[in-house]
């Protein structure tokens, strides 16, 4: 152990947007701006650290549904006509600011020259693979990549144990597919965890029907050979037993008699050090210097304006400065290193053991969001690789090192609102319940009453079935409708997918009847296909 040496430091960075393609190019910019303002910038300031000896070491989710729709050819292509057209209506702003405003010339001139130089990043350093280009990074040891739920589908609440196991499965899968190896860690989609419990249904009308026991899902990711994830520290505050120090300085094994052999780890997200980032009221991002992310050029949707103050009217907002920001960059990343050393240093003090601070955040935050946030991340890293008493460190790593020191449970609980699970389960939401519900039993049905046929054109329907379903269950939907964010589209996705989902488990059925289906039902198959094209060999069985 170095001298001086306090502790160690967890970065995590979660990467998701629900299933997009194919559904509206309002809806697929989504995933291209993330590409363009968070994923490949971030890419690009790995390599800069590495060119410098500076080794990344964060831990990545990167979610399966997210991973699938970057290896499509379709997202391919249209990523380069967006970056073509963000250019060329860039330069339409050119020609605007041209005669009357040389201030904005000049920054509309460098989201022409940002633009070009991403996707000159996508198609000749990254050669249109950004996936290929993470897995890279991981088998040189500089990043560790988790998983996720298949397409993010709130755990707690699905009725079916098969759901689980399939959104589980599914992910795993698809990682091995894509990465070469097994996940060893998962984000569980909103950090949403049940234990083993008597099980009451949580629809109003349904409550009086008997409980049921369910496993907890630490019994499912063990079965998966996945060994730790992600709780919030106000999930942590609601573990028992009652008498443990509930300041977050450790990992924790979750207590269940069945994985004795094989326990699960929970790495405890500290509020304050992940406050300080995403909390625009609090953190470093509401700072006045930074670029607004509200306030866009009617032309091109760029962004020209600085925050300047966080309750001004939009119509007061000063333009932004990018030399104002190089300086304020390197400041706010150091005091974020030296907040995270401090609390380090004040538990080696009091314990004599070494500490952990482990900070988690949407990675859309950087640079979606926060525009300069990836410049923000290289200045951090390169401020902790500096310092000889703590270290950057990924989950395995940890977890090879140091043993959990306490066994915990958990009630069900998530990272949202409360640190329950009222985000997607409640009053509002009880019709897409209803449907996902349905589709569920109605999927175990069909699974085990074709458990013995194995014709191709059936099991392609099947397959196609548990991709409508697995969209289906997406809390994407549930958060947009219960935030009034982007609501419209949350309902019409569950409406589309269980109307798709409903209409391949009735042509499941014709089939039965005359081992064939007509023209018009094949059509409609291929449709699906075309429209929802992820996840290879998604297997009936795991509906058993």
């Amino acid at each position: 152990m170095k001298n001086n040496f306090f502790g160690n430091y967890i970065l995590i960075l979660h990467c998701h947007i629900p299933y997009v393609l194919h559904h509206d190019r309002m809806n697929e910019e989504w995933l291209y701006e993330a590409v363009a303002e968070t994923y490949i910038p971030l890419l690009n300031i790995f390599h800069r650290l590495i060119s410098r000896g500076i080794s990344p070491q964060l831990t990545i989710n990167i979610s399966p549904v997210l991973a699938e729709q970057l290896v499509t050819d379709y997202f391919k292509k249209g990523f380069q006509n967006y970056c073509d057209q963000k250019m060329f209506s860039t330069m339409e702003d050119e020609k605007f600011f041209l005669e009357n405003d040389p201030q904005m010339l000049k920054l509309s001139t460098l989201w022409r020259k940002f633009y070009f130089k991403t996707k000159q990043s996508f198609t000749e350093k990254y050669h249109c693979d950004l996936i290929k280009a993470f897995r890279r990074m991981q088998e040189a040891g500089h990043l560790e990549l988790v998983t996720c739920g298949a397409t993010h589908g709130y755990l707690p609440a699905l009725s079916e144990d098969t759901s689980i196991n399939a959104q589980i499965r599914m992910a795993k899968a698809s990682y091995e597919r894509l990465f070469g190896k097994p996940p060893s860690g998962i984000w569980l989609p909103e950090l949403g965890y049940r234990p083993s419990c008597q099980w009451t249904h949580p629809l109003t009308h349904r409550r009086c029907e008997p409980s049921r026991y369910r496993r907890g899902l630490e019994e499912f990711l063990a079965e998966n050979g996945i060994s730790y994830f992600f709780i919030d520290q106000e999930q942590f505050k609601k573990a028992s037993p009652e008498g443990i120090d509930k300041t977050p300085w450790s990992t924790y094994s979750i207590s269940n008699p069945s994985i004795k052999e094989n326990p699960v780890t929970a790495f405890v997200r500290d509020t304050g050090l992940s406050e300080q980032i995403w909390n625009f009221e609090k953190g470093y991002p509401g700072n006045g210097d930074y670029l607004d992310f509200h306030k866009k050029h009617w032309g091109s949707g760029n962004r020209y304006w600085k925050i300047t103050d966080k309750k001004l009217d939009m119509a007061y907002k000063q333009v932004y400065s990018y030399k104002k920001v190089r300086n304020l960059l390197i400041q706010h990343a150091g005091h974020y290193k030296w907040s995270i050393k401090k609390t380090l240093e004040h538990q080696f003090l009091k314990t004599n053991e070494l500490g952990l601070k482990v900070a988690a955040f949407d990675a859309e935050l950087f640079g979606h969001w926060w525009f300069e946030g990836p410049k923000w991340i290289y200045e951090l890293l390169k401020w902790i690789h500096s310092d000889p008493e703590m270290a950057l460190i990924t989950c395995s790593t940890y977890r090879k090192q140091f043993s959990p020191t306490q066994e915990i449970q958990l009630p069900e609980s998530s990272w949202g609102k409360n640190a329950d699970s009222s985000t997607w389960i409640n009053p509002k939401l009880e019709w897409v319940w209803e449907r996902i519900y349905s589709a569920e039993k109605q999927m175990r049905h069909l699974a085990n009453h074709f458990r013995e046929e194995k014709d191709e054109l059936l099991q392609r329907i099947l397959r196609q079935g548990i991709r409508e379903l697995l969209i289906l269950q997406s809390s994407d939907w549930e958060f947009m409708i219960t935030n009034n964010s982007t609501k419209d589209h949350g309902e019409r996705r569950i409406v589309e997918h269980h109307n798709d989902f409903t209409k391949l488990a009735k042509i499941a059925l014709k089939w039965e009847k005359k081992r064939s289906i007509d023209k018009e039902d094949l059509t409609f198959l291929k449709e699906c296909e075309h429209r929802e094209e992820i996840f290879v060999n998604p297997d009936p069985n795991w509906y058993l």
